[in-house]
């Protein structure tokens, strides 16, 4: 076991979504290979599902309450992710960014929403059982070139049927 602190401060975020996420990944497994106390802070709510992977893996988040449309830090840890709708723009508000631009970038994020909403449900009809069966896929790659302990990849192997079965992937 190893006896060091690692901390991974928003790692990736200077590059391309799907960069930055795949760098992120691969340093998490890495990291958890090394079994050293890490934290990892992140904007990249798609990491939480290291969590349902490995079983030695918790997501805690930093409580916000949005009141009018204001962002409320709480400054309190908490357990599980937290999804804040439009995050980047409630906190534009906060950055002091004019109220003129944050309405257009609602405006053009309304589009965006209802553009992709509309796709989105056409696929998600459509691919729903060839997604449900790539994530269980992807989630049995991870876990097979994982540095993990057999224990540690039957309880994971155990969480990912369980959400299967649930429908929860």
């Amino acid at each position: 076991m190893c006896r060091s602190l690692i901390v991974m401060d928003e790692l990736g975020r200077a590059t391309s979504s799907s960069d930055g996420f795949a760098i992120a990944w691969s340093c998490c497994e890495n990291l958890l290979s090394l079994k050293a106390y890490t934290i990892f802070a992140t904007h990249m709510e798609n990491l939480s599902e290291l969590a349902t992977l490995y079983p030695n893996v918790k997501t805690l988040h930093f409580h916000v309450d949005i009141r009018n449309d204001r962002l409320d830090f709480k400054f309190q840890l908490k357990d599980g992710p937290r999804h804040v709708p439009h995050y980047g723009l409630l906190l534009a508000g906060v950055a002091g960014l004019p109220t003129s631009v944050i309405e257009t970038a609602n405006i053009i994020t309304s589009k965006i929403t209802e553009k992709e909403a509309g796709r989105m449900e056409v696929n998600q009809l459509q691919y729903y059982p060839i997604q449900m069966v790539y994530r269980v896929a992807q989630r049995l790659v991870c876990l097979k070139y994982s540095n993990h302990d057999e224990d540690s990849v039957r309880e994971a192997l155990q969480t990912l049927t369980d959400s299967y079965l649930n429908g929860r992937l």
